[in-house]
C-alpha cells in the first residue's frame, strides 16, 4: 500500500514513567504489533538526534505500530523518549494527513491514548507506601514492572475487544480482534511500505500520484501487508456477520458482538447522540460532570450488552472509559487477593457477583483512587516471561530424583464446518482468504497439554505445558493419517502414556 509519512517526531519521555514493552502486551489493548527490526522509525537523515550511536552489544532495535482509524501509528522507544511517525493511506484530498503535517495532530492521540497527563512515578511511589508486597515486588523485579500504566482506549474498541476476553487468553483475544479488523475494518499502510521518500514537511510537496512501492514489495503484487482500523459499530450489524465472525472463530461470542453493536446504535439514537458520544458519555469526566450518578450506574449501563457481566464491564470502564479506582476482578485477581492481601475468603469460593464486589473494594481501599492502575501492574507481575517460565518447569522436572517419568498428553479438537478435510498451514492473511471465501471452511483448536510425572516415591506432576494451535482445514479432501508420538517411559498397553483425545461432541478415546 503506497503510503504518505511524517517527518520523524520525538516525545521526551522516561522509561519510569512509560515503558511500551511491559504496557502495550500487558492484556489492555490487543492491535499493538511488535516488529523487528524498526523500519518506520529510523532517522530521516544521519544528522537526526535519532542517528545517536549504539554499541556494539546492543538488541536490536524494535519499533511497535497501530491503526488508528485513519493512519498507522509507529512507535520506537530510546532511554530517554519515544520516536514515533504516522503513516497515511494515499488518498486524495488528504486532508487528515495535512492537518498533521501543519498541526501534529498525532501529539494529542499519544498523550491521550496513553493519559501522560497523569504521571506515574508519583502513583508507584504512593502505592509502595501503602502496599509493602508491592514495595518488595518493584524492589525484586525492578525495571520489568516500570512504567505500566492503563491506556485511555477507543470506547467501542475496548467494549469488542473484552466481550471476546470472556474464557479465553491473551493471544487468542489478539487473534480474534485482529480478525475482526482484517474482515471488516478500513486497511492502513504497514510500517513495512514506508520509504524516506514517503516523508513530506508540507502538504504542499505532497505527489499528484502514488508514491512507488518500497524495494522490499513483491513488484507482482505492488503491495505490503497492511494493518486495519478497528470497524464502527455499524460495520457489525449486516445480517451476515454472526456467520462471518464463526467461520472466524469467534464461537459463542459471534452473536454478542451485532447485538452488542445493534443495542449502542438504538441508545445513540435515543440520545440524539452518535455512538462514540454515547459511550464517551459514560466516562468518568463526563459522567460525574452531568450528574448522572457514580461508577456503579455507569456500569448498569454497560450491563446492558449482550456478552457484558461484571468483569467485562470494569474492563471496559477502566481501560476505556477512565474510571480509575476500578479493579476488575476475576479468578486471577481473586487469587492474588487471598495469596498476597489475606483476603478473607477460600480459593475455591466461587466469585458471585456480591464477592466480586468486596474484593474489589477492599483492592481499591488498599491502592487509593488509580487503584485500577495498581492491579495492572500486579497483574502483569504474575505474567511471567516465556523463557523464565519454560527454564523454572525445566529446573522443576530435572531437579527431583528417583522414580519413572512419563509425559501424559491431553489433545482436545474443535471443529467448526462439516466433511473431511485436508490439514494446511497458512499464514494469517491468507487464512483471513480463505474464511472470507469459503464461509463453510474447517477450523482446528488443538490444544496439547503435557504433564511431567513422577511415579514411585513423592509421587505427582512435575511440571505442566499447555500448547494451542489453530489450523484451517480445507472441505472435500481427505485427511492423511496423523502421526502419533510414542509417550515418554510409558508401558505399552498401559494407559499412563497413551494419548486421551476429546472432541466437541464429547467423544473420549485413548491411544497408545
Amino acid at each position: 500500500m503506497a503510503c504518505l509519512a511524517t517527518p520523524l517526531r520525538f516525545l521526551p519521555l522516561s522509561r519510569a514513567e512509560l515503558q511500551l514493552a511491559s504496557c502495550l502486551p500487558s492484556g489492555q489493548s490487543f492491535r499493538w504489533h511488535r516488529l523487528t527490526p524498526a523500519a518506520a522509525t529510523l532517522p530521516d537523515t544521519p544528522s537526526s538526534p535519532a542517528a545517536t550511536a549504539k554499541p556494539a552489544t546492543a538488541p536490536p532495535e524494535e519499533e511497535w505500530a497501530f491503526g488508528w482509524q485513519d493512519r498507522t501509528v509507529v512507535l520506537r522507544q530510546e532511554d530517554d523518549g519515544l520516536y514515533y511517525r504516522s503513516l497515511y493511506p494515499y488518498k486524495p484530498p488528504h486532508a487528515a494527513y495535512a492537518a498533521d503535517l501543519a498541526s501534529n495532530t498525532t501529539l494529542p492521540l499519544l498523550r491521550s491514548y496513553f493519559q501522560l497527563d497523569t504521571p506515574l512515578v508519583p502513583l508507584y511511589s504512593d502505592w509502595s507506601e501503602r502496599d509493602d508486597k508491592f514495595k518488595r515486588k518493584m524492589a525484586r523485579e525492578g525495571p520489568r514492572l516500570e512504567g505500566i500504566r492503563v491506556l485511555k482506549q477507543d470506547e467501542w474498541e475496548t467494549l469488542v475487544s473484552f466481550i471476546c476476553s470472556a474464557n479465553n487468553n491473551i493471544s487468542r483475544i489478539t487473534l480474534m480482534v485482529n480478525r475482526l479488523c482484517a474482515s471488516l475494518g478500513t486497511a492502513l499502510p504497514h510500517p513495512s511500505s514506508f520509504t524516506p521518500s514517503s516523508v513530506h514537511h508540507a502538504a504542499s510537496t505532497i505527489p499528484s500520484s502514488p508514491p512507488p512501492a518500497p524495494p522490499s514489495v513483491d513488484p507482482s503484487t505492488a503491495s505490503a501487508p497492511s494493518l486495519f482500523s478497528f470497524p464502527p459499530p455499524d460495520a457489525l450489524t449486516a445480517p451476515t456477520t454472526e456467520s462471518l465472525l464463526r467461520a472466524l472463530g469467534f464461537g459463542y461470542r459471534a452473536s454478542f458482538l451485532p447485538a452488542s453493536a445493534a443495542h449502542l446504535l438504538s441508545r445513540a439514537r435515543e440520545a440524539d447522540q452518535t455512538p462514540h458520544e454515547y459511550l464517551r458519555a459514560l466516562g468518568r469526566a463526563d459522567f460525574v460532570a452531568q450528574g448522572r450518578g457514580g461508577i456503579a450506574d455507569a456500569r448498569e449501563k454497560l450491563l446492558e450488552f449482550k456478552g457484558v457481566g461484571r468483569k467485562v464491564a470494569d474492563c471496559v470502564l477502566l481501560f476505556g472509559l477512565g474510571w480509575t479506582e476500578t479493579v476488575p476482578v476475576d479468578t486471577h485477581v481473586f487469587q492474588i487477593a487471598i495469596r498476597d492481601y489475606a483476603f478473607p475468603a477460600s480459593r475455591t469460593t466461587s466469585l458471585t457477583p456480591q464477592l466480586h464486589d468486596r474484593v474489589s473494594s477492599f483492592l481499591a481501599t488498599k491502592w487509593g483512587a488509580h487503584a485500577g492502575w495498581a492491579q495492572q501492574v500486579l497483574f502483569f507481575a504474575d505474567l511471567k516471561p516465556a523463557a523464565a517460565t519454560k527454564t523454572a518447569r525445566n529446573k522443576s522436572a530435572a531437579g527431583a530424583g528417583g522414580g519413572v517419568f512419563e509425559r501424559l498428553e491431553v489433545e482436545l479438537e474443535e471443529e467448526e464446518g462439516e466433511g473431511g478435510a485436508e490439514e494446511k498451514k497458512l499464514s494469517f492473511d491468507e487464512e483471513v482468504a480463505v474464511l472470507l471465501a469459503n464461509p463453510g471452511t474447517k477450523r482446528r483448536r488443538t490444544t496439547v497439554l503435557q504433564a511431567a510425572v513422577q511415579t514411585g516415591p513423592g509421587a505427582g506432576v512435575l511440571a505442566v505445558k499447555e500448547e494451542e494451535e489453530v489450523e484451517l482445514v480445507e472441505e472435500d479432501e481427505t485427511k492423511p493419517a496423523k502421526a502419533k508420538r510414542p509417550p515418554l517411559g510409558g508401558k505399552k498397553g498401559s494407559s499412563k502414556g497413551g494419548r486421551r483425545t476429546s472432541s466437541r461432541g464429547g467423544a473420549v478415546k485413548m491411544e497408545e
